[in-house]
Parts: C-alpha cells; sequence; structure tokens
C-alpha cells in the first residue's frame, strides 16, 4: 500500500515556520481550554486525513486536494519568502494576487467554517456521517477556489468560472495593501490568518461594535481591513482605508488575530523574553477571547493538540 501523510494540514507549515524558532519549535496558546503547550510546527494546525476525499466503492482519495492546495500554498510561500526578505512597504500586484488565493483558500478550508457548515445542515458525529461530509466540504473547495485559480490565466475561460468573491474584493481599487515591518518583530499566527476588523458604512442591526474585530457581524463587502501576519516581523495589511497602515501597530495586529482565533495562538519559544509588553497583553487578550467567543463559535472548542 502507498504510504500517504497522514497529517493534512489547515495551516501551511511555511507559514508556521516564519514565526518559530531556530529548532522550528512553537509555544501554543489553545484559545478555549487556556492550555499552554510547546509543539514542532509539522504537529500543529492540522487534522489527520483532513483534506481526504471518500466516494462509496473507492479507496479514499488522501493526496489530490492536498496536491491541488499545495500549489496555491507553494505559490504563496514563495512570495512571503520574497517579502519577508524584502524591505519595501509595497506590495507587488504578483504578490496581491497570490495572497489573495491564498486567503481564498483558507477562508474556504477553515475548520471553524466547516463546523458551523455542518452544525446548520446537522451533520452527525459518525464516521459515515463526517466523511460524506468531508467530501462535500473539499468540493466547495475544488469549485470556490482550486478550479478559479487553475483557469485564472485562461483566456478561454469564462470570467465566472475564474472568479472567487474574496479575491475579487481584495483585489478590487478599493482595497490598500501595504507589508507592516514592526522593528522588533513581536507578530503571533493563529489559526486563522484571515483577520477581519472593523465595518465600513452603516454597521449591521443587532451586533455590538466590538464584535467586528473578532471577524463577527461583517461580510465581505463591508469589513475595513484585513491583516495577515506571514511572520514575526511582518504582517500586510489589506485596508478600505488608505491611512490604517501608519496607524497600526503590532499590538493592534496581535488583538486582530487572538479575536479571529478560533483554536489557538502561537510564537516562538523566546517571544515573551524578547517582547515583554506584548507578553504582557496575551493573557488579557486570550481572556477577552474566552469570554466572547462562545457568543459565535457555536460549540466549536477543540481541547487539545490538533488531533
Amino acid at each position: 500500500m502507498p504510504q500517504h501523510a497522514k497529517k493534512h494540514h489547515f495551516i501551511p507549515q511555511f507559514l508556521l515556520h516564519h514565526f518559530a524558532g531556530p529548532k522550528g519549535k512553537l509555544i501554543v496558546h489553545q484559545v478555549m481550554s487556556e492550555r499552554r503547550f510547546g509543539s514542532a510546527v509539522r504537529d500543529l494546525g492540522h487534522r489527520n486525513f483532513g483534506h481526504s476525499i471518500y466516494r462509496p466503492g473507492h479507496e479514499p482519495d488522501h493526496v489530490s486536494m492536498e496536491a491541488a492546495m499545495g500549489k496555491i500554498e507553494g505559490e504563496a510561500a514563495t512570495v512571503v519568502r520574497e517579502l519577508v526578505q524584502g524591505r519595501e512597504r509595497a506590495v507587488p500586484a504578483h504578490a496581491r494576487s497570490a495572497l489573495a488565493w491564498f486567503l481564498a483558500l483558507q477562508w474556504q478550508r477553515s475548520r471553524f467554517l466547516m463546523h458551523v457548515t455542518g452544525r446548520a445542515i446537522g451533520v452527525e458525529d459518525e464516521d459515515e456521517d463526517e466523511e460524506q461530509f468531508q467530501t462535500s466540504m473539499m468540493g466547495f473547495i475544488s469549485m470556490y477556489v482550486i478550479d478559479p485559480w487553475q483557469l485564472r490565466h485562461d483566456d478561454n475561460a469564462y470570467y465566472k468560472d475564474q472568479w472567487n468573491h474574496l479575491v475579487s474584493t481584495l483585489l478590487s481599487s478599493d482595497m490598500h495593501w501595504s507589508c507592516y515591518r514592526p522593528r522588533g518583530g513581536g507578530l503571533l499566527v493563529g489559526d486563522n490568518p484571515v483577520c477581519f476588523s472593523g465595518v465600513v458604512g452603516t454597521p449591521p442591526e443587532g451586533v455590538p461594535t466590538g464584535f467586528f474585530d473578532h471577524g463577527v457581524g461583517t461580510g465581505f463587502h463591508n469589513f475595513r481591513r484585513l491583516t495577515l501576519p506571514l511572520g514575526s516581523r511582518l504582517a500586510v495589511i489589506i485596508s478600505r482605508d488608505p491611512h490604517d497602515a501608519s496607524r497600526l501597530s503590532a499590538s493592534d495586529i496581535n488583538r486582530y488575530s487572538v479575536f479571529n482565533s478560533r483554536e489557538f495562538v502561537a510564537h516562538a519559544p523566546d517571544w515573551a523574553k524578547s517582547h515583554p509588553d506584548l507578553a504582557r497583553e496575551l493573557p488579557q487578550l486570550l481572556e477577552r477571547q474566552r469570554l466572547l467567543a462562545p457568543a459565535f463559535l457555536q460549540g466549536y472548542a477543540p481541547g487539545g493538540q490538533s488531533h
């Protein structure tokens, strides 16, 4: 029997490495359980066979989705390496495109999104139900992200077949992209790198104002900004306000990372020693997230290390 990678990462290892210590180690803070533990990069942000496809009468397909996602990740990884090594504030067009598609993939394969969708349609926790549901969710990722990405440069393709809602939003003229490079570093990584905050226009009724910074209550049409931490010393800020990039600090970006996390945040083992001010803020941010998150997590609270 061929050997397949068992750990399917919903947060790619290339991204985690940009936050890890020299030996590829991270300190992980579980959002809802208050657990704190050390982890190797490869042991974090995955589910066993989490991207596998199950079809009646066929062997499980453990490789197709991983391979397809890997191509989008690979393009993003190249761009992130370029940006990490650079010093510019501007984000070049090819990098904006690669990161927009990467964000679309991260959004669509979010374990929290899968959980919420499963609850909405009444999926039970039985293996057969879960396998069928996971296969359906992989189909959505193919339809909304992978297929359009593969056709993005095809002049013969219909526009609708190349279109992704989040990519279209992020690459529109409304959005201002900028690299943020905190002098001392200190940025955190979480299980959800698609960190929405703020709102533009008339706020939706019935949503407490503070929830917008937790990625709750807005859609692609009215979030104010998206912050994307790409390493301990680099984040990309994508905002409808051209002045946001010069206003935000490492403390702000970490706050959005914690508030948009649904499972964990992590940093290098020496982070607290190197960044005492940021380290003092982290327990308060986590406590606030624990207090508010039950209102929108819909029972999603993985309590152990990623399994």
